[in-house]
């Protein structure tokens, strides 16, 4: 027997949306749209906020305020790979919906798609690691944790103010969101100097690829 086929929202292209109207209708979503359109001034809309989070997390952890990083560790996170996800992949007809924030828009899916299409699958946040208890997880499940407040959450940030080992994990992971913030400066740069995003996108590509993908290219170009 043949399943039901879904109904198609006549109002959005994205599945599983259940607008009532399109969302460019609504006055804020436009407001979205006509500031977001231009990659310039998005890009440099995102590297700001990012910059602003740096900067506070950096006191934060300057003071010992371990919570306050945990809770927060998915920001820089989610906006720096929605980016892309806008820039590089998402159908431009869904950028009123994804600007919407109406449901369906998931920020794993949006990281899912970004790794593959511009980390080349490098990308470890679901990668699955072990607790010291033996337990499954991976680091969006840390991240969405945090993001939630969970008293889960409140446990790992006092454990963190008593491990001086986590607390220098945390410091690099503060130094990976300042390389992003490097990376949105170029990205601004190359849009402002008239670069399209398919030119943008090579160099952006190149940018996450670690250095033993170039020592690889140069054995294969020069043996």
């Amino acid at each position: 027997m043949l399943s039901p086929r879904k109904k198609v929202n006549p109002h959005c292209v994205v599945p599983g949306c259940r607008t009532k109207r399109p969302h460019s209708e609504s006055p804020a979503t436009q407001e979205l749209i006509q500031f977001f359109s231009d990659p310039a001034k998005l890009t440099m809309a995102v590297k700001l906020s990012i910059g602003d989070l740096i900067q506070s997390v950096d006191d934060d952890l300057e003071r010992g305020r371990f919570f306050a990083y945990h809770t927060r560790a998915r920001q820089v996170e989610e906006l720096y790979y929605r980016l892309l996800y806008l820039l590089f992949i998402a159908d431009e007809r869904a950028l009123p919906h994804i600007l919407s924030g109406n449901p369906p828009n998931s920020f794993a899916e949006m990281w899912r798609a970004v790794n593959k299409a511009v980390l080349d699958g490098r990308g470890a946040l679901d990668s699955l690691r072990t607790n010291p208890s033996g337990e499954a997880f991976t680091a969006m499940d840390m991240l969405n944790q945090g993001a939630h407040a969970s008293f889960a959450a409140i446990a790992v940030s006092i454990a963190f103010a008593h491990s001086p080992d986590s607390q220098a994990q945390i410091t690099r992971h503060v130094d990976y969101w300042k390389k992003l913030y490097i990376y949105l400066n170029y990205m601004e740069g190359m849009f402002n100097a008239g670069k399209s995003k398919a030119d943008v996108l090579v160099g952006v590509r190149n940018l996450h690829k670690p250095a033993s993908a170039w020592k690889l290219r140069s054995t294969e170009t020069n043996p």
